[in-house]
């Protein structure tokens, strides 16, 4: 393909950063664009390695939500400026949205997990086990994932709060942005932005991420 082609000139809010200037062909796709802004803005720590967490908007009519399969310029004059949004994810029984957007990233494979719903359970699947359907941090296919408890810690939120508690005999620390660290125990525990979850025997770390623009 011609690299002399016509580019689009886009603006693209991404979350905080606002009217990000983007020049795709019009041939691309939605998803294709998608994929192409997470490459570009690696940096931003809460956002996913996967395109199919995200879709696109125009900003003007925050109901036109562009068709991942079909062009841009089959749905969009040039010049237009676009919004990247999350997925949003049902909620199961007996959970809540966060009142912001939360995340923990694991620090060595950078991979992203949202907490789309409170109490979000850090663990691995087991139908046989109570509130299967409230983990939100599924560590199962890491190579240590078998060292962590299939109920391991918990996050909550009260009252504007984040709060952490162990749900495991299985050792979990918290480390802060000082480099404190103490162990979690059965009762909560302050969660703070950049604050590290250590699950010790598994040697998994959490950081904790609230998106807001003073974190940007």
């Amino acid at each position: 393909m011609s690299t002399n082609q016509k580019r689009f000139d886009l603006r693209i809010d991404i979350f905080e950063r606002k009217a990000q200037w983007a020049k795709p062909l019009p041939t691309l796709k939605p998803a294709e664009l998608v994929e192409a802004i997470l490459q570009e803005f690696q940096e931003v720590e809460y956002l996913s390695k996967s395109a199919t967490d995200y879709y696109l908007a125009q900003v003007e009519d925050e109901t036109a939500v562009l068709q991942e399969d079909v062009s841009l310029q089959e749905q969009l004059p040039n010049e237009s400026r676009l919004q990247l949004r999350e997925v949003e994810r049902p909620l199961p029984k007996g959970t809540s949205r966060p009142s912001q957007a939360i995340y923990v990233r694991e620090l060595v494979s950078g991979k992203v997990y949202k907490l789309n719903w409170l109490p979000a359970i850090i663990g691995r699947p087991d139908k046989n086990q109570p509130n299967d359907d409230w983990i939100a941090v599924d560590l199962e296919s890491y190579k240590t994932g078998l060292r962590v408890s299939r109920r391991h810690a918990q996050i909550t939120e009260q009252n504007g709060r984040y709060f952490i508690e162990s749900l495991s005999r299985n050792p979990t620390l918290l480390k802060d942005a000082e480099g404190n660290v103490e162990t979690v125990g059965d009762e909560k525990r302050p969660l703070q932005h950049g604050d590290t979850i250590q699950l010790e025997r598994s040697n998994i770390a959490l950081k904790f991420i609230v998106r807001s623009p003073e974190n940007v």
